[in-house]
């Protein structure tokens, strides 16, 4: 620590050397990230423009179709092609969808092992927390006779639908088949 006000002085004049050397710096280095920014903006276009080239459409046959039958194969291969990929499109759907269903039923499964856990539970302890309470064994098998009998019949109704509505995220295999196109004379 300075001891004394000259001390203080000349660390409080080194702290400011030090931040115009930071300054220097940081303005050269910001006229040289300018310039890097520039080159990889101009790289990064010129990258655009070859994929566009590149990007045109080649043919299926190899080379550019000369005859009639050429043309109608190079025809039947891009409409198989575009098939091909609404099909795959279609599985992704899919394939998307069973996973969030499968999702939305492990979430419904979960909830009702949780309420019949809650259930059991409170049918467990019920008759605990009317020992502790002092409440006599007919009085409480007066309430508690209806509400087990109806919270049993819910319950069961309940997980009755689950099985009965088998809730099974769709296929691929129950996907509809792909049928190709009569082929023309």
């Amino acid at each position: 620590m300075p001891e004394s006000d000259q001390d203080w002085i000349t660390e409080y004049r080194l702290l400011l050397k030090s931040d115009a050397a930071s300054m220097r710096m940081w303005r050269s280095q910001r006229a040289e990230t300018e310039s890097l920014t520039r080159q990889v903006s101009e790289l990064t276009e010129e990258n655009r423009r070859i994929t566009a080239e590149h990007g045109q459409p080649a043919f299926h046959l190899g080379k550019r179709p000369e005859t009639p039958e050429e043309f109608d194969a190079e025809v039947r291969l891009r409409e198989i092609e575009r098939r091909w990929e609404v099909e795959l499109a279609d599985r992704k759907h899919r394939a998307d969808l069973a996973f969030e269903q499968s999702g939305l039923v492990r979430r419904a499964e979960g909830v009702r092992g949780w309420a019949l856990v809650a259930v059991v539970f409170a049918i467990i302890a019920s008759p605990w927390v009317a020992m502790i309470a002092g409440i006599a064994a007919q009085d409480f098998s007066l309430y508690v006779t209806p509400v087990t009998g109806i919270g049993g019949a819910i319950i069961g109704y309940w997980f009755g639908q689950g099985q009965q509505n088998d809730l099974r995220p769709p296929t691929i295999a129950n996907a509809p088949t792909f049928t190709p196109r009569a082929d023309l004379p």
